[in-house]
């Protein structure tokens, strides 16, 4: 089992890096072509996806990788296209809402109103590609899995480089080399689910059980979004676009820690919940758990050390002013890497409903940790808040699985 999940953190790593590796090589591409002000704009654009992705989708793809370990898979293509069905009604509802109120809406979120009208439609790109890549997870397709993230990345980033150098399409041209590259991935995602069987006619048979697991997750996730990219509006609100796009600089070169959580945890998962299904384990499941989050302590001391080399591979001199935010965005995304070890915990045992609201208390908190700090710290502050915020989500949530599984012994 060691030598079958090692061999998979090593090829969900080289997926998640060549995933990472876009924003790295775009960095100086983006510095160099891009103004501070369309920087920034950019940055609030992925940010409003981001939020607006767990509304769209309704977080099916959850369901989807739990729901793998419980159906047969005559069950399992109907409880996947009842799903996407669902998402595809919410994404419609969304773009109405977007056509009719994009004036409104600008004047809020500082977004240009020909994007906001497009947020839904960049929303809904990204959930064919993550069911499949989801499915490839569970089934442990890690080969498979690496091969279409690579081809989707390889499409991105070709786009976007042609697009912004060639054709100086500014932050436009970005945005078309990822969603180009989403809706090519979104229509062979859905060719491969039909070839497989794990597609048939749309059906409402397992509506009320997808809602049932999906919608508590909304609040989670958007806390966690909240969590993770609120702290932009702050910036760009009490200071301006250049703090904000030396911010995201620390924030992306940062994110190498959440790289290698995200890679291990992918690679773990499957294997956890197979152990947990069998009697008799928990002391194992103990045991490597606790291997992976000291492991996680380790690469995360490794990534601040290397911190000056990173940034002179990836960030042109100009921006090394986001060195002063990068620790402590560092300790949020190892917490973060830590929490998401536990909650695959909560997930097996479907108790979204708890973690929902533990995670939107918790984005309420930073709404308030963001507002004090930057006030009284400046923008440092909202990296504070983040690091608080991340480091009490991981205590937290691992004293309630640890709760749950005492009663259970």
């Amino acid at each position: 089992m060691i030598k079958k999940l090692s061999q998979d953190i090593v090829i969900y790593g080289v997926s998640n890096g060549l995933r990472a590796l876009v924003p790295f090589l775009m960095l100086p591409i983006l510095t160099a072509y891009l103004s501070t002000e369309a920087f920034g704009i950019l940055s609030l654009i992925e940010v409003s996806i981001l939020f607006l992705f767990p509304l769209v989708s309704l977080n099916v793809y959850a369901g989807i990788n739990v729901e793998y370990f419980h159906l047969n898979k005559e069950q399992l293509a109907s409880y996947i296209s009842n799903a996407i069905l669902l998402s595809f009604i919410a994404f419609v509802l969304f773009f109405v809402f977007s056509l009719l109120f994009s004036r409104q809406i600008e004047q809020y979120v500082h977004i240009p109103s020909g994007i906001i009208v497009l947020l839904p439609i960049f929303a809904f790109l990204r959930l064919l590609p993550q069911v499949l890549l989801g499915l490839m997870q569970v089934e442990q397709k890690a080969k498979y899995y690496v091969l279409f993230t690579a081809v989707q990345i390889l499409i991105d980033f070709s786009l976007s480089y042609m697009l912004i150098v060639f054709y100086n399409s500014g932050y436009i041209g970005r945005l078309e080399g990822i969603y180009v590259s989403a809706f090519l991935m979104s229509g062979f995602a859905l060719y491969y689910l039909y070839k497989q069987g794990f597609l048939h006619f749309f059906t409402f048979r397992y509506t009320r059980q997808i809602l049932d697991f999906s919608l508590p997750l909304v609040p989670h996730i958007l806390g966690g979004v909240i969590i993770a990219m609120s702290d932009r509006y702050f910036i760009v609100y009490y200071d301006n676009y250049e703090t904000l796009a030396y911010y995201t600089v620390a924030y992306q070169i940062a994110a190498l820690m959440l790289l290698f959580g995200t890679s291990i945890n992918q690679a773990w998962s499957p294997f956890l919940f197979r152990l947990l299904k069998e009697e008799n384990r928990f002391n194992e499941i103990v045991k490597y758990t606790s291997i992976l989050m000291g492991l996680f302590l380790i690469l995360g001391v490794s990534i601040y050390l290397l911190k000056d080399m990173a940034f002179l591979l990836f960030v042109d001199e100009k921006f090394y002013e986001a060195k002063k935010y990068f620790a402590w965005l560092l300790i949020g995304f190892i917490f973060q890497s830590l929490y998401f070890l536990v909650t695959n915990f909560i997930f097996f045992k479907k108790r979204t409903k708890i973690l929902a609201k533990v995670t939107f208390s918790g984005a309420l908190l930073n709404l308030i940790l963001n507002y004090f700090f930057i006030q009284k710290f400046g923008v440092i502050g909202v990296a504070y808040a983040t690091a608080l915020t991340w480091a009490m989500f991981f205590l937290i949530v691992l004293v309630m699985v640890v709760n749950i599984y005492k009663k259970e012994r």
